[in-house]
């Protein structure tokens, strides 16, 4: 019988006030495990984002941990100004130059000196704003993780200007072809919540850059899902694109296509691969 999951909340003061975070360990203390940064989508919550993903029940079967960061609300009572500093100059947090990326390695330098993780398998992940934040996190410190995952949050076209490659980032993405809130192919119109970004295909590319040379690619289509994998030496950059899919976590709850969010893709389970994903590279990291 499953005992009760222990979800452990932490405060950490920083310049743009208290920062706030979940995170679960393993019961058992076999040494120092991997951490798994889980960030939620814009308006969202870490409590919600839990909820949507299930990330937090892995700890009844993995030895990891699991960590859910808070964003700040720029605007008191506004839930939507709760959002990561991703990059682009029309979200709050970047005009207001909120030090996301901080807090993060913050709560790294916590996790290290308790000696309960192991620092080469750290990984990111997150949904829509929060897919973006990793993106633009494994991109600006590319020697503190060692694999991205994201769903339905292409990076941000300036952050991708700005990238220089100097070692592979595995990456695993997801994105829905019928998302209403981000476009796909990157072609902003006023139907549209989000612009700045990348398409989905770019942002793939974008990573697949990141891989020596030369780099195999492989397609294969099955139902809805089509999946292309950039694949050099032991490196690999995966891609699901999803034709009848919204703005939605694969595998997820169905009360996202209640919140006007599309349809949600049951063929996949996003958490899941993107936990063997991160998983592929461990014995590469030994």
């Amino acid at each position: 019988m499953k005992s009760q999951i222990q979800v452990i909340k932490e405060t950490m003061p920083s310049k743009d006030g208290e920062r706030v975070y979940y995170y679960t360990l393993p019961e058992s203390n076999k040494g120092p495990v991997p951490l798994v940064f889980c960030f939620h989508g814009a308006g969202s919550s870490a409590k919600h984002h839990m909820a949507l993903t299930t990330w937090y029940e892995r700890q009844w079967i993995e030895e990891a941990c699991f960590v859910f960061p808070e964003a700040l609300m720029v605007e008191q009572n506004k839930p939507m100004t709760r959002q990561w500093n991703e990059g682009r100059n029309k979200n709050l947090s970047c005009q207001n130059e909120i030090n996301d990326a901080g807090f993060i390695l913050n709560i790294i330098d916590v996790f290290s000196k308790k000696k309960v993780i192991d620092e080469e398998k750290i990984f990111l992940n997150g949904f829509s704003n929060g897919s973006a934040f990793s993106l633009k996190l494994a991109i600006e410190y590319p020697e503190k993780f060692a694999g991205v995952g994201g769903v339905g949050g292409p990076v941000v076209k300036e952050i991708a200007e700005k990238t220089h490659w100097k070692q592979p980032m595995p990456l695993i993405f997801f994105m829905g072809e019928k998302d209403p809130v981000v476009p796909f192919d990157g072609n902003y119109t006023s139907d549209y919540e989000i612009d700045q970004l990348l398409s989905a295909e770019q942002t793939v590319y974008e990573f697949a850059k990141s891989l020596p040379f030369p780099v195999e690619e492989h397609k294969e289509k099955t139902g809805e899902v089509t999946k292309v994998t950039y694949k050099s030496q032991n490196n690999e950059v995966v891609f699901y694109a999803m034709s009848e899919s919204g703005h939605t976590w694969p595998g997820g709850p169905a009360f996202q296509k209640k919140m006007g969010a599309g349809a949600v893709c049951e063929q996949l389970d996003a958490t899941e691969l993107i936990w063997n994903f991160f998983k592929s590279q461990f014995s590469k990291l030994i």
